[in-house]
């Protein structure tokens, strides 16, 4: 519901234009709408603010103008925002990318409502009130990235803000700046980032640290921590993706039948980590009888066939094992959600024709994103939302491309110094939660998620080399649900319930909130 209260302190529309591509930036904006919501037969008043900020960089002033769509919680006779309470920044990934998905499907007081794991039909679409919104815990933040979204970028910024470390020190500006104008400084602090968005907001929670910022929480969701394992296709590219490959076989039937699917997920682990990883390691020396046992093993786990497996070398790429599990069907799954599936054009091609999960939502979210912003909320700027940035992604000039170096903190084990030419982001967390003893991490993963899959995480969790006495700071989550792991409704409802605990847990009880199992224990009740 929505009353009279619509204010703002614009003096003027912003001009037309696109993202990107432009000499100037728009005039600083802002809209709140009043709003409530009944949850738990409680009501609930809250103000929903859409804004931009500028920030600058080391040689742009101003640089960009970053759009925000924030919600709080305010007193529904005085309108005043407690400053007691939490505000937690959310951002998706891409790099470049807008916060349309976890603005309208995660925990936002409204969400979208479209078929979970199936094909999505055209406009209309259906937006209500969110049951699984976290506004009781915290104020919320959403935000577009430079270039994205609402967002928009000088020409001359884009060298710096579209690049590794420029985008967090954009990130990180803007969360000061935003803390100023709203008098948020001394409020408990959270990051919530999702696939690269976990990159930044690593890097990001040991940037705001140097920047006068110290978090209460980071939480990170579909996570991908350092690209080299991707980059290379490393042995442990194979390793990390077997137990999602096993996973998303299990749920389509092709293995695992009568099994449960946290202990086959046990099973998966083991294997990967054991047989599997032993056999690549040998490379041209694995005996050629072994090579068969650990492809029979392979293929009973994951539902190829032990041939197609062998033949791959014990190496099939996730496009390949999504072009093949289902190739019977003529079908095949998804990246970001292994859950669905789909048609292809070409069927004997390694490389799909489209990515079928994505294709189905992509559509909806944007579609409907527009509509809540613009009709419901009242951003009346006539330039057209971004879904991504329009830097060009085999470009390698910087402010062309995106410029993936990335400078780790000081004194990091590296035989190449601390100025690395991709991102690997796990020296900065583990720089930040040894900074400051209290940072609480929460690490969520759907299970399904062929993009950023479950098993990479955990190893680098594994390799922080944290000292042990604060190895408790970080507790995983699971989810039976893909990338977007809010999309599916029972699993939004667990995020949420796993957010309020861990905001209401001292950081000493962080552990207690771990879901991931031993070695030999099953995943656990909530996916089995």
């Amino acid at each position: 519901m929505t009353d009279d209260k619509n204010t703002t302190n614009a003096q003027e529309p912003a001009p037309t234009g696109d993202g990107g591509n432009r000499d100037r930036l728009p005039e600083q904006r802002e809209i709140t709408t009043r709003h409530t919501i009944t949850l738990d037969g409680r009501e609930w008043t809250y103000d929903a603010t859409l804004g931009t900020l500028n920030i600058d960089t080391a040689k742009v002033k101003p640089a960009a103008s970053i759009f925000y769509a924030a919600f709080n919680a305010v007193d529904p006779e005085t309108g005043a925002v407690d400053p007691r309470r939490p505000v937690t920044f959310i951002f998706n990934g891409g790099p470049g990318s807008s916060t349309t998905f976890l603005l309208m499907g995660s925990i936002a007081p409204k969400r979208i409502d479209v078929p979970d794991a199936a094909p999505v039909p055209a406009a209309p679409y259906a937006l209500a009130d969110n049951a699984h919104t976290l506004l009781p815990d915290s104020d919320l933040v959403f935000i577009d990235a430079a270039g994205a979204g609402f967002s928009t970028i000088l020409d001359k910024a884009k060298p710096e803000l579209w690049s590794v470390d420029g985008d967090v020190a954009g990130f990180s500006a803007f969360i000061r700046q935003y803390l100023s104008k709203h008098h948020r400084w001394n409020s408990p602090k959270y990051v919530l980032g999702e696939s690269y968005g976990t990159t930044r907001g690593a890097a990001l929670a040991y940037r705001l640290q140097q920047d006068g910022v110290a978090l209460n929480g980071l939480v990170l969701v579909s996570n991908i921590l350092d690209y080299a394992f991707t980059l290379d296709t490393s042995d442990q590219f194979y390793v990390g993706y077997f137990p999602t490959y096993a996973a998303v076989a299990h749920y389509h039937g092709r293995a695992g039948k009568g099994v449960e699917l946290a202990d086959h997920l046990r099973q998966a682990r083991a294997f990967a980590n054991g047989p599997l990883r032993l056999a690549l390691a040998a490379g041209a020396s694995l005996d050629e009888a072994e090579k068969r046992r650990v492809a029979e093993r392979y293929a009973e786990l994951t539902g190829l066939d032990p041939r197609y497996v062998a033949d791959s070398d014990l190496r099939v790429v996730d496009m390949r094992f999504r072009k093949t599990l289902l190739r019977g069907e003529d079908r095949i799954v998804g990246r970001y959600d292994g859950r669905v599936a789909g048609y292809d054009l070409d069927r004997m091609n390694d490389e799909e024709t489209f990515v079928v999960d994505d294709a189905f939502l992509d559509p909806a979210y944007s579609s409907l994103a527009n509509a809540y912003l613009r009709d419901e909320l009242g951003w009346d700027g006539e330039a057209e939302r971004r879904g991504f940035a329009d830097f060009d992604w085999d470009a390698t000039e910087p402010g062309k491309g995106w410029v993936w170096w990335h400078k780790q903190p000081a004194m990091t084990k590296s035989s190449w110094g601390s100025n690395i030419p991709f991102p690997n982001v796990v020296p900065d967390l583990a720089a930040a939660i040894t900074h400051q003893h209290t940072l609480k991490v929460l690490v969520a993963n759907g299970v399904y998620d062929l993009c950023t899959p479950f098993g990479q995480t955990e190893y680098d969790i594994d390799h922080l080399g944290l000292p042990k006495p604060l190895r408790g700071n970080i507790a995983f989550a699971y989810y039976p649900a893909g990338h977007m792991l809010y999309s599916a409704e029972a699993s939004l409802a667990k995020f949420t319930a796993d957010l309020r605990r861990f905001y209401a847990a001292d950081p000493a009880d962080v552990a207690a909130l771990d879901e991931r199992p031993a070695p030999s224990s099953p995943l656990g009740g909530s996916l089995s």
